[in-house]
């Protein structure tokens, strides 16, 4: 499969865990489904890393941000840091639909940051911890 084509099933197959854990998050595999999906979009990503480092005509990467320009020209690295990101915030959207329901958060209210973490990520996230903390009146994390 080429990147190309990887990037759009990848960039549509990802709302089928986000419409889980918003929309159903009380359901019984929600969270293995999700947790799942991001598991499968890091070995994705760790494959195509591994596809441009085999390729020596293109693996030139120096610690700069001249060189990290240069590597995310590839496009198999740049999906490798597309599929980073969808995953590490799917990731994020789990934990906070775990959390939520040990904390006894009512999902309507989880559901903001969740919507917002699968746009942005870190606002999504912080907005989820301020609805946690005015549940719980705690910023610690147990």
């Amino acid at each position: 499969m080429t990147a190309d084509s990887f990037y759009w099933n990848a960039s549509l197959l990802i709302f089928i865990p986000w419409v889980l854990l918003i929309l159903a998050p009380g359901w019984k595999h929600t969270e293995k489904v999700a947790f799942g999906s991001a598991v499968l979009l890091l070995l994705a990503a760790a494959w195509f890393t591994f596809a441009y480092l085999m390729n020596p005509s293109e693996s030139g990467f120096s610690i700069s941000p001249a060189g990290l320009a240069n590597l995310f020209r590839s496009k198999e690295m740049l999906l490798t840091g597309w599929l980073n990101y969808l995953s590490f915030c799917l990731l994020v959207g789990v934990w906070q639909v775990h959390d939520s329901r040990q904390l006894k958060i009512h999902p309507l209210f989880v559901a903001p940051g969740l919507l917002l973490t699968l746009i942005t990520g870190p606002a999504g996230l912080l907005l989820y911890l301020l609805f946690r903390y005015i549940k719980t009146r705690k910023w610690d994390i147990q």
